[in-house]
């Protein structure tokens, strides 16, 4: 009996130490994919804060090199290069906002399964267990019973 009460606590020691891991390698996980999607939104606002200095500069030699004749249209041409370029980055933007919120919303209906599957997988190992322990000491019970009867002719 006590030996099977020690495998049982062993088990439920192995089932917890399992958990515990999984709940530690989806944090990492998450962590990671964390840093990750922070450090390509970092090498992204880098890559457009230098496409838009190399735009402008152009720009400038642009207009610079231009003869009097033309400047009216450079003029123009570079205003409408900043309008598409702004909107360009407001769209980058929200674009990549909306696909951080949507990964953010992801990730967190991910956890929750993840914790509510966790929850229920312990919830039913305890109740398997239970009710394993409740038959087993009924059978240990009636066991003895019938060892008793068996020597002495007469029950408990």
């Amino acid at each position: 009996m006590t030996a099977l009460m020690e495998k049982i606590r062993q088990e439920h020691k192995s089932i917890a130490e399992e958990v515990s891991q999984l709940f530690r390698e989806t944090h990492e996980f998450l962590s990671a994919t964390t840093a990750n999607r922070e450090e390509q939104a970092k090498k992204q606002a880098q890559y457009l804060h230098q496409f838009h200095q190399n735009l402008q500069q152009t720009n400038r030699e642009f207009l610079t090199e231009t003869t009097k004749e033309r400047l009216a249209q450079a003029q123009a041409l570079h205003q409408e290069l900043e309008q598409t370029n702004r909107e360009f980055l407001t769209e980058a933007t929200k674009e990549r906002f909306a696909q951080a919120q949507a990964q953010a919303k992801f990730l967190q209906e991910f956890y929750q399964e993840l914790e509510q599957t966790t929850h229920e997988f312990l919830a039913e190992t305890a109740k398997n267990r239970t009710e394993q322990a409740k038959a087993q000491k009924q059978y240990l019970h009636q066991f003895r019973q019938d060892l008793f009867v068996s020597i002495f002719g007469t029950h408990i």
